[in-house]
């Protein structure tokens, strides 16, 4: 099937403007490639693809830079249609600070950032050659994430619920804020969320995340490394919930609070979504090749401990974090036995 077909199934059949624009590409550069990488985001593992800034800017195209909203027909190596994507999350990085969760969001290899920085450097080495501008660690990428929005001949059928899993951008600013103000209300503990209680700046915060998981600074510049992931609603674009992902502990993450915390917002609570999200940590936890993590909650959150049990978690200890005046109950899961 052709990109023009495709097209047109897909909108008739989801109901989308024909005259909608889209742009039809493979990934890669030869047939293999966008055979396998295709193939990784109709399985639903890839989500997120990256391309070399200076490419536009050598063709003089920088108004096609990808957006958020924008739709595009993939193709594998044959040029046949096979799907239809939608980006919901785009921003541009240097080559050295794309963070950990992008390399995991492009599903490639073991999904680790040195993979990730092995196959795009010689990747953007050839792009640069024909660009004429040359690749370093400084060059912009421009990073994208995206939902699968139609294989070819899908037959309809109800769907869970999608959520959309992205680090903290300004391109969700006014969520983010939202989030913020209702945790603030309900009087609720900002677990997961980094330090957004005491940021109302949210230009702020968001800069304070993107340094938190940027691989390339020195680690006592933030403390440990991590990940603050956003969990956005899609079919309102509403964020009900936060995850703060270590994937470097401090003596205080190892000895009491584990390598993810999560809050959902109070009111979108009992919907099965911080379930959901613990189990996305725990997918992306295996990309750094750890075969088990450690969970905490507090021994009244009995929604907490549901979530680390339905997750696979074995109650491991509890214990008394001084610092904060509670008690803690520790949990481990053994990522490999659970396959997440």
């Amino acid at each position: 099937m052709n990109a023009e077909k495709l097209w047109e199934e897909f909108c008739k059949k989801k109901n989308v403007d024909i005259n909608t624009p889209y742009e039809a590409w493979g990934f890669g550069n030869d047939a293999e490639t966008a055979d396998e990488l295709s193939s990784l985001v109709i399985k639903g593992i890839k989500f997120g693809t990256a391309s070399a800034y200076d490419d536009y800017v050598s063709e003089d195209a920088l108004d096609e830079i990808p957006k958020v909203g924008d739709y595009s027909v993939i193709l594998n190596g044959k040029d046949e249609a096979v799907c239809v994507i939608k980006d919901y999350d785009v921003y541009i990085r240097p080559f050295k600070e794309v963070p950990p969760f992008h390399a995991y969001a492009e599903g490639e290899g073991d999904r680790s950032l040195a993979h990730w920085r092995k196959v795009h450097e010689e990747f953007f080495i050839e792009c640069s050659e024909e660009s004429g501008i040359p690749f370093a660690e400084d060059s912009l990428v421009i990073c994208e994430k995206f939902t699968l929005e139609y294989v070819a001949g899908e037959e309809e059928s109800k769907e869970e619920e999608r959520l959309l899993f992205c680090e903290a951008t300004m391109n969700y600013a006014d969520e983010i804020a939202a989030y913020r103000q209702e945790m603030l209300d309900a009087n609720s503990g900002f677990d997961g969320c980094f330090s957004l209680k005491r940021m109302p700046d949210i230009n702020e915060y968001v800069d304070y995340c993107i340094g938190w998981a940027n691989p390339s600074r020195e680690a006592d510049a933030h403390g440990a490394w991590g990940t603050v992931i956003l969990c956005i609603r899609e079919s309102d674009g509403k964020m009900v919930g936060c995850m703060q992902v270590h994937n470097v502990l401090s003596e205080r993450m190892k000895n009491y609070t584990g390598h993810v915390g999560y809050s959902v917002r109070p009111s979108e609570r009992r919907k099965g979504y911080a379930t959901r999200m613990l189990a996305k940590a725990k997918d992306y936890l295996l990309s750094f090749g750890f075969d088990t993590i450690n969970v905490s909650c507090m021994p009244e959150n009995e929604g907490s401990r549901r979530v680390i049990l339905a997750n696979g978690g074995e109650y491991i200890e509890t214990v008394f974090l001084e610092s904060d005046g509670i008690e803690l109950e520790r949990y481990k899961i053994d990522l490999k036995e659970t396959g997440k």
